[in-house]
């Protein structure tokens, strides 16, 4: 039986490993923006998509951040990663911190970008509705988002997130 593996993408050549995890609206383009600024001679980037995002829109699973740690160092093991760094963004933060629990000796650095704890965030029970239903509902994607980036994003650019979210995620993994 063969495990599942991220689909993935490497950029550069460096030394220095990194896996960039995507958080819980986007996929791995999430980080299309900053390719052409990175630095491939001394890194080598590894941008993936989690299970129910992306390339593994259809890819079962529970969906868990710590199923997602299991995961990344399988796909480290498979790329011959023996020491590498994660850099995550919001619930790719929390995946980051779980990799402390799985594979703490073959991390180099955890980077969050707005990480999500890994303990997770007891919502009220307003705030977690809202959160379990946006899973099949658009409406509840934009108001997320929308509070989460400062309520300063232009309709267009709440639209087209949202939009990709819907695209680039599986319902059930997205409520997971």
């Amino acid at each position: 039986m063969t495990s599942f593996v991220l689909p993935h993408e490497v950029h550069g050549s460096g030394a220095h490993k990194v896996f960039a995890v995507h958080g819980w609206f986007a996929d791995r383009s999430a980080y299309a923006t900053v390719l052409p600024d990175l630095d491939r001679a001394s890194f080598s980037y590894a941008l993936v998509d989690l299970r129910g995002y992306g390339e593994a829109r259809d890819a079962t699973g529970s969906y868990t951040t710590a199923e997602a740690a299991v995961d990344l160092v399988e796909l480290a093991d498979r790329l011959g990663w023996e020491r590498f760094s994660v850099l995550g963004h919001s619930m790719g933060g929390a995946v980051a911190q779980r990799l402390l629990a799985v594979a703490p000796h073959r991390l180099r650095r955890i980077a969050g970008v707005s990480p999500v704890p890994a303990s997770g965030l007891p919502l009220p029970p307003g705030q977690a509705e809202l959160f379990a239903d946006a899973a099949h509902r658009a409406g509840n994607r934009r108001a997320i988002i929308d509070a989460t980036t400062g309520g300063r994003r232009p309709a267009a650019w709440l639209d087209r997130m949202v939009a990709r979210s819907l695209e680039r995620s599986d319902p059930k993994a997205f409520r997971a």
